[in-house]
């Protein structure tokens, strides 16, 4: 399985991209908008990672542009980020997200997230 994961922050980016190739899926970093849009149109990723707070496109119009592309109807698209109240998750189905993970992330919840989605 192939993630992508997004993130603004450098540092929590390749983080959270060496806990998924630990996990044993294939990973890639984008750290904006336009860069993940980029990657994924070469990476064709099963999941994406996508923090919200991000400059120049937010989370939330990465998105919906990821949903356009070609793949993009297949993708299962996770917000991960600090941002968790009610209408956040409600502004993120609205958005196109699939799931939403509230910063800090534990690693056995990406564990297992990422496991049932690779579930046949």
């Amino acid at each position: 399985m192939k993630v992508l994961v997004v993130d603004d922050n450098p540092d929590a980016a390749t983080s959270l991209s060496m806990l998924v190739e630990l996990l044993g899926y294939e990973a890639r970093a984008a750290y904006d908008g336009p860069e993940a849009l980029a990657v994924a149109a070469a990476f064709h990723p099963d999941v994406v990672l996508l923090d919200l707070g991000m400059p120049h496109m937010d989370g939330y119009e990465t998105c919906r542009r990821l949903r356009a592309q070609a793949q993009g109807a297949r993708m299962c698209i996770v917000a991960v980020t600090g941002w968790g109240q009610e209408d956040d998750l409600e502004r993120t189905q609205h958005a196109g997200f699939d799931r939403h993970l509230v910063k800090p992330v534990a690693p056995e919840v990406v564990e297992k997230m990422l496991a049932s989605l690779a579930a046949p």
